[in-house]
């Protein structure tokens, strides 16, 4: 069978599929244009919005968790507070008991150096001159702030109140043995000067008045310890020693 061209002549040689012509086409690409620009500013925004919203919230979640911890600083720091006053309260405590005079202990060595055939009618003792009432060596008291006995009494003979002295100064402590004066008592058993009663000592038998001075101690005052630091405190104690 044989082919025919049903083509009208003149229009044969042209493209059988006829597009849109160029006058059509210019618009349709700046529509699609500016869809596209559309589309991805609208892209952007969403993106950019989202990413807004996300920091928002962590930062949001980051003020809460700021808050939290400086609530529990405060919680902390007041145990902070605490523990610094009671380690200062601590300090001071140790500070004064350091700077306290062991009297008991000094009393306890006094008695164990005493000889026998010793009388001791007073002993007073103070940490710095005019924190007690003394015997009759209180001029001599002042001539060392540090704590101190004044001892007066009797004994047997002159020779005695040098042993005394001598066992005197094997007290733990001890810087110093001052000796004051002494005098030998009449027969009717009172001392020839002014000593007081020679009660418990034989007739003639010598008074005497002694210092027995220790080592010094820090921020003793005639109150008791006057100062610790930079903490002021103030201790007394019966008869004006510490």
């Amino acid at each position: 069978m044989r082919s025919v061209n049903l083509i009208p002549a003149d229009s044969r040689g042209r493209g059988g599929n006829r597009g849109p012509s160029t006058g059509m086409a210019l618009p349709v690409y700046v529509l699609l244009g500016f869809l596209a620009a559309a589309v991805a500013l609208v892209t952007v925004f969403v993106l950019t919005n989202n990413s807004i919203s996300a920091r928002t919230a962590t930062l949001n979640n980051l003020k809460t968790e700021v808050s939290q911890e400086q609530a529990a600083m405060a919680r902390l720091g007041e145990f902070t507070k605490f523990a610094s006053l009671a380690q200062t309260r601590v300090s001071t405590v140790k500070a004064i008991a350091a700077a306290r005079f062991d009297w008991h202990a000094a009393l306890a060595d006094l008695s164990k150096v005493v000889p026998a055939n010793t009388t001791l009618q007073t002993v007073s003792g103070s940490v710095v001159p005019g924190a007690g009432s003394g015997g009759g060596a209180g001029a001599l008291r002042s001539d060392i702030t540090a704590p101190a006995f004044e001892l007066t009494g009797c004994t047997a003979s002159q020779n005695d109140v040098a042993r005394l002295m001598s066992q005197l100064r094997l007290i733990n402590g001890v810087t110093r043995v001052t000796f004051s004066n002494s005098q030998v008592s009449n027969a009717t058993g009172s001392s020839a000067g002014s000593s007081g009663s020679t009660q418990g000592c034989g007739a003639g038998g010598p008074t005497f008045d002694v210092i027995v001075f220790f080592q010094p101690v820090a921020n003793a005052g005639v109150a008791g310890v006057t100062s610790v630091g930079a903490v002021s405190t103030t201790t007394t104690t019966p008869g004006g020693t510490q």
